[in-house]
This record gives structure tokens, sequence and C-alpha cells, in this order.
């Protein structure tokens, strides 16, 4: 055989290759585009083409290099389809760069429903992030049939965290039947009792983040076991049911888990706690005194009434953190005595907080004392009795407006324009 002969037969060759490759990518991108003219549901056409795309087995190793309209689109089909394939392609998609694809392609799977579980399971274990979180949603929609795969992956360190957020969703969703949002939750309260204290800490948030009623007596038991009571406590402060209260209240002392525990106590707002928590008004620790000053606040009056006894202590911290807690609960009788602190107290931010106390709405008995504290020589005053101001409403700005106009030059309440809410109002000077 001659050389040319040789050369001419290459040429054929690579002629037919080459045209087969562009009959094979002009199918593909016929099939794609018939994909991507469809609306809102999935067709005949586009089922059709999603199948041929499933049969040359073009997808998923093509999706990549499609535009996201097309990896979203493709999700309908695909869920109409429900074969394994299918399945499998939909579940490719679950780790999408993009945010759109992996949206369609979760609805997609609970769409299928059942017999997607295995391969949603298996995204648990092995998935990446975007995947683990979209499968969690998913299976979290699927509801009842899900469970019993997500108690398996319970026993599994990698899929234990997801398995027990998906349980948790389960047994919480309103569509979720009575039956099955029992056997989730029972799973979850199981993981309490388990030598695994790993799986019971990642149980434990959920049924915090949920607010899982039934929880709150296996918690309190939970507390007994070093390992497991800093997240008992964070989930019975989230939780918010007064039984705790008791169970909370030693753990004040304690130097590790204290902060966590006036935060739980912060959401619980129990008046059983304020016996415990006013003897540490005077801790110099900044996140401590954050979360007790929150804590009170939220306790409200009930607590009103012992910390005016700490008003008069000789430590400053001490002073501070009662007046700080006073903030917000608009109470009448308090007012003679927010009134002398706004006058005599000697620190500055005692006279703040009190200034930030007796701002509310209609408190038209501290506007006087409000405009008084606007000559304070310390600017925290200051600004403290302009938001109360502000808070009190209209009343106090005819008043600051009368106020300010025989003093030159005005006043800073006129020159902070914090009524401008009620600027539209009428009001006669």
């Amino acid at each position: 055989m001659s050389v040319r002969v040789k050369w001419t037969i290459f040429i054929v060759i690579c002629v037919i290759g080459i045209a087969l490759l562009w009959y094979r990518q002009s199918v593909r991108t016929q099939l794609f585009d018939q994909i991507d003219s469809m609306g809102l549901t999935a067709q005949q056409p586009q089922i059709q083409a999603t199948r041929v795309l499933l049969e040359k087995e073009i997808i998923p190793g093509a999706l990549a290099a499609q535009p996201v309209i097309i990896r979203s689109k493709i999700t309908k089909p695909l869920a109409e389809i429900k074969t394994p394939e299918a399945v499998a392609v939909l579940v490719t998609l679950l780790g999408d760069t993009e945010d759109a694809p992996r949206r369609w392609a979760r609805n997609a799977l609970i769409k299928i429903g059942p017999p997607a579980l295995p391969e949603l399971s298996q995204v648990l274990l092995e998935g990446d992030d975007n995947s683990k979180k979209m499968a969690v949603e998913a299976l979290g929609q699927i509801g009842g049939t899900a469970v019993p795969y997500l108690r398996r992956l319970m026993a599994d360190a990698t899929g234990q965290a997801n398995a027990c957020i998906a349980l948790g969703t389960i047994g919480t969703a309103k569509t979720t039947a009575p039956e099955t949002a029992k056997e989730a939750q029972e799973a979850l309260l199981q993981a309490l009792v388990d030598p695994d204290t790993t799986l019971a800490n990642a149980a434990i948030p959920v049924l915090g983040d949920q607010q899982i009623k039934v929880a709150v007596d296996p918690l309190r038991k939970a507390l007994a076991n070093a390992a497991l009571q800093k997240t008992a406590i964070v989930a019975l402060g989230e939780i918010a049911d007064k039984r705790a209260t008791p169970d909370l209240l030693p753990f004040i002392k304690n130097a590790t888990l204290r902060i966590d525990t006036v935060r739980a106590l912060a959401q619980i707002a129990d008046p059983l706690a304020v016996p415990a928590l006013t003897p540490t008004l005077g801790d110099h620790m900044k996140d401590y005194r954050s979360a007790l000053v929150l804590a009170l606040q939220r306790i409200g009056a009930p607590a009103a009434t012992t910390l005016v006894g700490y008003l008069n202590s000789p430590d400053v911290y001490v002073r501070r953190a009662a007046m700080q807690s006073l903030r917000g609960d608009a109470v009448p009788s308090l007012i003679p005595i927010l009134r002398e602190k706004l006058a005599n107290e000697p620190d500055a931010q005692v006279r703040a907080a009190a200034a930030d106390a007796l701002g509310w709405s209609g408190n038209t008995a501290a506007i006087e004392p409000l405009l008084a504290a606007l000559k304070d020589k310390d600017g925290v005053v200051v600004d403290a009795a302009i938001g109360s101001l502000s808070e009190i409403g209209p009343g106090a700005i005819r008043r600051c407006c009368r106020f300010s106009r025989t003093r030159i030059p005005p006043l800073p309440c006129i020159a902070h324009m914090r009524w401008y809410r009620w600027a539209r109002l009428p009001f006669q000077a």
C-alpha cells in the first residue's frame, strides 16, 4: 500500500470521526435546547429529551458545562422520570456550584420521595457541605418514610449530626402525621441516653432549635452528665420552659458554664431566677454582665423590686448593672427613684442608664428630669436623655421646643432630630 493511499485512509477516518463528533454535539445541543424551552412544568418533549440524555449517558457528565438555567430546569423532567439514573443526576446537582440548581434538585428529590432515600442517605455520608445541607432539607420534607434511614445514619459518626437535623425537621413539621412526629422525636430523645456522647451532643441542639417541649425533662436529666451540660443548658434556654429554672440555677456558680446559663435564664425569663442572679451584679466580666443585664431586663417588673435595693451599693459595677437591668420595665413606681439617680448619681454610666430607664412611650412624668439631663457635663448622659425623650413621644418634642427657645444656643435635643417620626404631627409651641 502506497504512502498516498495510507494518508487518504487516515484523512477519511479523521473526517468521519469529526463528523460523528459534530453530529453527537449537534444532537446534544438540540436536546439541551429542548430542555431550555421548557416552561414552568415539564412537558412530554422535555421528558423525552431528558430520557435520551440519560440513555446516551450524556448527563450528568455534560451538565457542568451547561448554563445555570438548564442545570436548574432539567430537574423538572428528572423528577417525572424517577428512575435510579434520574435520582443519581439530581443528587449530583445537589453539589452544584450555584444555589438555584441545588434548590431545584432538592425540590425534585422531595417530589420523587421514598425512591430517593437511599441516595440521599449516602449523601449525608459522602457529600460535600452543600450536598449535605440540601439532602438534610430534602429528607426532612420527605417525612415519615425517611425516619428508618435517618435512625440508621445516627449510628455513623459522619452522618449523625445531619441525620439529627433532618429528624428534628420531621418531628416538628406541621404536615407530619402525629405518630411519625413522635417516632422522629423519640429517636432524638433516645440519643440523650446513648453511651456515645458525640451522638447526644448532636441531638441536643436540634431539640433546642426545634423547641421540642417533650425534651425538657430528658434534658434536665442530661445536666448530670458533664459531657452534655453545655449543649443541654443552651437547648433548655431555647425551649424556654420554666420547669428547667431550678436545674439551671446551680450552674450560675460554674466558671465555665455560667454565661451560657444566664443566657438560658434570659430566654426563660422566670422570676424564680432573680434571687440567684442579683448577688452576681458586681461581676466584672463583660460577657457575663451583658448576659445578666439581659436576663434581668427580660424578667422585667418582678426583678425591679429587688434591683432597687442595689442602686445604692458602694460598688459602682453593681449600681451600673442594676440600673441597666431596669431599662424597659416601664414601672411608674420607679420614676422617683430613677429621677433621683439621674440628678445625683456620681457615676455617668449609672446616670445614663437611669435616663434610658425613664424612656418609655407616654411617660410624660420623665420629661422634666430628662430635659434637665440635657445639661449634663457628660455626653453619654445627654445622648441617653435625647433617646429617652424621643421614645416618650410627641409630648416631649413640644416641651423640648419650649425649653430650648429660652436658651441660646439651643440645647442638643433640637440639633439631634431624633423626633423625625413625629415631624409631621401638628403641635403648638
